[in-house]
C-alpha cells in the first residue's frame, strides 16, 4: 500500500527542516569564521598602533606597503612580541596564498592520493570476510567513485556510501550483505577514529584545548564499545533472534546475521582498523605539509598537536549537520589552531584540505561517466535468489570518515 499523502508531507517536512537547520549551522559558522579574515597584513607596534598594508620585504626591518602606496620601513625592535617572544605579525589573505610555498602543497597532494588504497583494500578484506567475491580492482574503482561523489555532491557522504552500497551489491546476489559491509566499514572508519582521538584527548595536559572534547569523544567511545558488547552478548542475539519474521523485519534480521558474521571475523577487523590508522596517518602527514606551506607554525615540535587538532576537525566533519562539516570544521580549526597562525592562514588551510581531497578523488569522475564500477558480465547480479534491497533503507553515516 503506497503511504498516505499525510505521511508523504510529513516525510518531505522533515527533511527540509533538517535540510535548513544543516545550512543555517553552515551559514552561521561560516560568518563567525569570515569576520576574522583580513585581505591586508597587520603589525602591531609596541605603543598598540595598528598597520595596515601588504608586506614586501623582510629582513632587519619588514617593508609594508601602507594604503596610500607609500612603502614604510619598521624596524623589526619597535613590533610588539607575544609572550613567547613571536613577533606580531599577522598576514593577510593575498600575502597568504602569495606566499604559500607551491612544492610543500604538491607533496601534500602527493600524500594524500594514495589514501584510497588502503580504504580500498579494508573493503576488499570486509568483503572476502563476508564471503562475497569482489575484486581488489573493483573495490578500488568503487571507492575513487565514492570519495568523488562524497566531495563533489553537497550531500556528504550520503552520496557516496549510497553509491559504493548500490554498486558492490551488482557483483553478488547477496545484496543485503554487500550493503551491511559498506555501512560497516564506514563503522570501522568512525570506530578507529573515535578510538585514536579519544587516546590523544586522554592524554593532553588540563590546559590543552583539547580538553574540552574530551569528554564528548571519551563519551562517544564508551557508547560504542558498550553498544557493541551489548551487541555481540547472548542477549543481544537472543532479541534480534527473538523477532518476529515479517516483511521488514526479516530484512533487518538478515542485516543483523550478516553485521554479526562480520563482527565475528576478529582477524578481518584488526586488519581494518589497522589500515584506518595508516590511511589517516598519511592524510594527516599530508595536512601538516599544507600547514607548512602556508607559513603557519608547524614543525617537529608541534606535530603531535597538530595531528590531534586534525583529527578532532575530521570528527566533527563525520557529526550529523553540514555536508562534510562545512564551515564547522573551518570554526574549530580557527578554535585550535588560533596560534599558530592568522585567521587568512587557517581559512586557507581548511580550503586547501578539502581541494586536496577533491583532487585526489578526480579519478572517481572517470569511473562513474565510464561505469567502470560494474561488473563484468551480469552473471553475479542475476544469480541466485536473494531478494534486492533498497540502499537508501539502510542507515549510513552523514559525513565522510576516510
Amino acid at each position: 500500500m503506497p503511504p498516505s499523502p499525510a505521511k508523504i508531507v510529513m516525510i518531505i517536512s522533515r527533511k527540509t527542516i533538517f535540510t535548513l537547520v544543516r545550512i543555517a549551522i553552515c551559514a552561521v559558522a561560516l560568518w563567525i569564521v569570515a569576520r576574522g579574515i583580513t585581505l591586508s597584513d597587520q603589525i602591531t607596534l609596541r605603543d598598540g598602533t595598528t598597520l595596515d598594508g601588504r608586506i614586501e620585504g623582510e629582513g632587519a626591518s619588514i617593508e609594508l606597503r601602507l594604503p596610500s602606496g607609500d612603502l614604510q620601513s619598521i624596524p623589526r625592535n619597535e613590533i610588539a612580541a607575544s609572550k613567547d617572544g613571536t613577533l606580531k605579525i599577522a598576514f593577510g589573505l593575498y600575502t597568504t596564498l602569495w606566499r604559500s610555498s607551491k612544492g610543500l602543497l604538491f607533496l601534500a597532494l602527493l600524500l594524500y592520493f594514495p589514501v584510497v588504497f588502503p580504504q580500498a583494500y579494508r573493503l576488499y578484506g570486509l568483503l572476502r570476510a563476508q564471503g562475497i567475491p569482489v575484486s581488489y580492482a573493483d573495490s578500488l574503482k568503487v571507492s575513487f567513485a565514492g570519495n568523488f561523489l562524497n566531495f563533489a555532491t553537497p550531500f556528504g557522504s550520503n552520496a557516496g556510501d549510497l553509491f559504493k552500497a548500490y554498486f558492490v551489491s551488482l557483483h553478488t546476489p547477496l545484496k543485503t550483505e554487500a550493503v551491511t559491509t559498506v555501512v560497516l566499514d564506514r563503522f570501522v572508519g568512525l570506530g578507529t577514529l573515535l578510538l585514536v582521538a579519544g587516546g590523544i584527548t586522554a592524554v593532553s595536559p588540563p590546559g590543552s584545548r583539547l580538553a574540552m572534547v574530551r569528554p564528548f569523544v571519551l563519551t562517544m567511545l564508551g557508547v560504542g564499545l558498550v553498544a557493541f558488547v551489548i551487541y555481540r552478548s547472548p542477549l543481544g542475539r537472543r532479541v534480534m533472534q527473538g523477532l518476529p519474521a515479517w516483511g521488514p523485519i526479516e530484512q533487518l534480521k538478515r542485516v543483523d546475521q550478516a553485521a554479526h558474521h562480520l563482527t565475528g571475523h576478529l582477524s578481518a577487523l584488526i586488519v581494518a582498523t589497522l589500515l584506518t590508522v595508516l590511511l589517516q596517518a598519511m592524510a594527516l602527514l599530508a595536512f601538516f605539509f599544507i600547514a607548512m606551506a602556508l607559513s603557519m607554525k608547524a614543525n617537529s615540535s608541534n606535530v603531535l598537536e597538530y595531528f590531534a587538532y586534525f583529527y578532532t576537525g575530521t570528527l566533527i566533519a563525520a557529526l550529523p549537520g553540514p555536508p562534510q562539516g562545512l564551515g564547522t570544521v573551518e570554526l574549530a580549526y580557527r578554535y585550535f589552531f588560533e596560534s599558530f597562525g592568522t585567521v587568512s592562514q587557517i581559512v586557507c588551510m581548511a580550503f586547501a584540505i578539502r581541494l586536496t581531497g577533491l583532487i585526489s578523488s578526480l579519478p572517481g569522475l572517470l569511473v562513474t561517466m565510464t561505469g567502470a564500477y560494474r561488473p563484468r558480465d551480469n552473471s553475479a547480479s542475476n544469480s541466485g535468489t536473494a531478494p534486492e534491497v533498497d540502499v537508501s533503507d539502510i542507515p549510513i553515516s552523514a559525513n565522510a570518515i576516510p
